[in-house]
């Protein structure tokens, strides 16, 4: 009995108030729709896309010097770094730059605070997110809907240009400490080279194989004949039917191939002609030397094979971001949503009203001058 007697007082204050609830109601109505009538109209583009992989800047894999299988998608990390990219202070500042967003949103640029207003404003315009298929979505709203497409594409097109700044400058870098390689080393092989080319003239070193064979072969063919002249002198001497030329011509081949002996086992100086004692000398020398040019000449050939790699590889235009969906015109506005601006206006004054009807007859038998005068 009490709830319904409770019930019905609300009831009775409800209808004691009517007519200032309908009128604050009505107030609330007209006011809520003259506002939203009066707020700009506001049209939001929407582009989609993927970061690409890293590795497809990498050397090896674009001229197949390895296994690995190529991965056209980013991972999670490249997710972050181009999220982080999308909403950094450069890309705000190229935005506010490119489209003139100063005159646009007409904030003054020479006040103290005009960086920090358009930035906050553009921030609240401007929304960069990864949605539920894990890829970056990113929404600009503006009350000129072609303008708002322009900007959305703008926006991921820097952020491309971003991403590929960053890798090329990393590819940047090492084509640097490459090129100083290479010049540390074609200096090391000239240098090489001299002292390979001194040691090959002061010795008559040139093809060590070759020189080896024919001093080897110079010297079995002379010791060969010695052995054989003697053995014909010594048999042809005594028969005195043997002409005295004959014996002579033998002596004078026996005393040539002496003499060639003598000069290919003797000390030669620098100029002379090369000799076996001077060949083993300077056989050692002179391989280590062409060793280590040959040594040289590899690994700077390999060294300038891979920088033409990196070089073709700074030289490509290798995308950042895979474009799903790029930003269109768009047809209808995002908001205001005006219909629901005036309903929630109504309702909310509506339980304001009700609410301070019920307070004010709660209190009603109260004499509010003698509690401020302390009666």
């Amino acid at each position: 009995m009490d709830h319904r007697d409770n019930l019905l007082g609300v009831f009775q204050t409800l209808y004691r108030w009517r007519k200032t609830i309908r009128n604050v109601c009505l107030l609330a109505l007209a006011g809520s729709v003259v506002f939203s009538l009066l707020l700009d109209n506001y049209y939001q583009a929407t582009t989609i896309f993927y970061p690409t992989s890293p590795q497809l800047a990498n050397p090896e894999l674009m001229f197949g010097n390895t296994g690995q299988v190529t991965d056209y998608y980013g991972s999670d990390r490249d997710l972050d770094r181009m999220a982080e990219i999308a909403t950094g202070k450069e890309l705000e500042d190229y935005m506010v730059a490119r489209f003139r967003l100063y005159e646009h949103y007409g904030i003054d640029s020479s006040a103290a605070k005009g960086p920090f207003k358009v930035r906050q404003l553009f921030r609240s315009l401007y929304n960069a997110q990864k949605n539920k298929n894990d890829a970056i979505e990113i929404s600009v709203e503006d009350t000129d809907p072609k303008m708002a497409a322009e900007m959305a594409n703008a926006a991921r097109d820097k952020i491309n240009e971003i991403g590929q700044r960053l890798t090329k400058e990393s590819q940047s870098k090492l084509l640097s400490a490459f090129e100083d390689n290479i010049t540390r080393k074609k200096g090391e092989l000239e240098r090489l080279g001299d002292s390979l080319r001194r040691t090959q003239a002061f010795y008559g070193i040139y093809d060590p194989v070759a020189q080896g064979e024919q001093l080897s072969e110079q010297l079995s063919t002379a010791e060969s004949e010695i052995t054989r002249g003697r053995a014909k002198l010594e048999v042809l001497e005594k028969n005195p039917a043997i002409p005295r030329d004959t014996i002579a011509y033998i002596r004078a081949n026996l005393v040539g191939y002496e003499r060639q002996r003598q000069q290919l086992m003797a000390t030669a100086q620098s100029g002379d002609n090369i000799t076996i004692r001077r060949f083993n000398e300077g056989f050692p020398q002179v391989a280590v030397l062409q060793d280590l040019h040959f040594q040289a000449r590899k690994q700077l050939s390999y060294d300038l094979e891979r920088y033409n790699q990196i070089k073709a590889a700074y030289n490509t235009d290798i995308p950042a971001l895979l474009v799903v969906e790029a930003a269109e015109v768009p047809l209808i506005k995002s908001r205001p949503k005006r219909s629901i601006i005036v309903i929630a206006a109504v309702a909310a004054a509506f339980l304001f009203t009700l609410l301070a009807a019920l307070i004010a007859d709660a209190y009603r038998d109260i004499r509010w001058s003698d509690i401020v005068r302390g009666e």
